[in-house]
């Protein structure tokens, strides 16, 4: 359970980065260069670890091209183009309804049944992120703008879900490992985004004057969650389902805070701490629900 903690905290500081980032350079050219380095790094590194690896069945091409699509292209590309609108820690709270798509995904593809001791969960689960959501804090910085951005995160999150139910597809039934299977994905979605940036934003450049600066931002991002927090939920998935995955991911928004209180400076109110106990309690009903069903190994 800690790995899966220690995930979300990765998660969270990455809101952040890809919000600098976009300081730099449009959206989607921003996904097109992010996906193309970090397929081709994924894939070196599954080269190194495992030995040569290729699509073992012509039937599961179909699956990595729709991964690509909806696992990659759409949900990054409606994300970072919200991001240039919407605060970082509203974009982390916006993915906590992905536990119920996880779930609904879950229930339509694996048969895993939602129980009412789940639904009890996920209603405390909730709860301690609207219990969080006070007046002031999150709430006055989310809803001032208008509400296409947070269109183009649902459907981000939407598709996340989706994405994830095929990635635990290969990784677990297809016994594809998950560097592979992200690097492929990453790859084609990479490629894909080149000429929908074309289209839409036109030629763009690197940010020559300030090019360091972007590296190592890209650099972070690229490390973070493309290498490490993709690969790490691939591996949890071998060992939890998506749904309890997704679930737990109700603590984005809470070490988003956490990390403006380190980094910033900016104080956090006692409904911090209130919010992390309510949290741990939902997630601990379903936890033992999940255990109960065998969903959990």
């Amino acid at each position: 359970m800690i790995l899966i903690f220690l995930l979300y905290a990765l998660l969270a500081l990455t809101f952040t980065i890809g919000k600098m980032l976009l300081f730099y350079v449009p959206p989607i050219f921003l996904i097109a260069l992010r996906m193309c380095i970090a397929g081709v790094l994924l894939l070196v590194m599954n080269h190194f670890i495992s030995g040569p690896a290729k699509i073992k069945r012509v039937a599961d091409i179909s699956i990595f091209a729709l991964l690509s699509l909806i696992h990659v292209l759409i949900p990054f590309t409606t994300e970072f183009i919200a991001l240039q609108s919407v605060a970082p820690s509203c974009a982390a709270l916006m993915f906590n309804l992905s536990p119920f798509f996880s779930a609904l995904f879950s229930y339509l593809y694996f048969d895993e049944k939602m129980t009412k001791k789940k639904w009890l969960g996920f209603a405390i689960g909730l709860g301690g992120i609207v219990y969080f959501l006070e007046p002031g804090t999150f709430s006055f910085a989310c809803w001032h703008v208008s509400g296409m951005p947070y269109l183009l995160l649902l459907i981000a999150v939407v598709s996340g879900a989706l994405g994830w139910i095929y990635v635990r597809m290969l990784v677990k039934d297809k016994g594809y490992s998950p560097l592979f299977v992200n690097g492929v994905a990453m790859l084609l979605g990479g490629i894909q985004a080149i000429p929908v940036s074309l289209y839409f934003e036109g030629s763009v450049s690197l940010p020559w004057d300030e090019l360091k600066p972007f590296l190592l931002l890209l650099a972070a991002i690229i490390l973070l969650a493309n290498v490490i927090f993709y690969n790490l939920y691939g591996y949890l998935l071998k060992h939890y389902s998506a749904t309890l995955l997704s679930f737990i991911g109700f603590v984005t928004p809470v070490f988003a805070a956490l990390f403006d209180w380190i980094l910033l400076g900016i104080g956090v109110s006692y409904g911090f701490f209130i919010a992390i106990a309510i949290l741990g309690f939902g997630i601990y009903l379903f936890y033992q629900e999940e255990l109960r069903q065998g969903y959990v190994q």
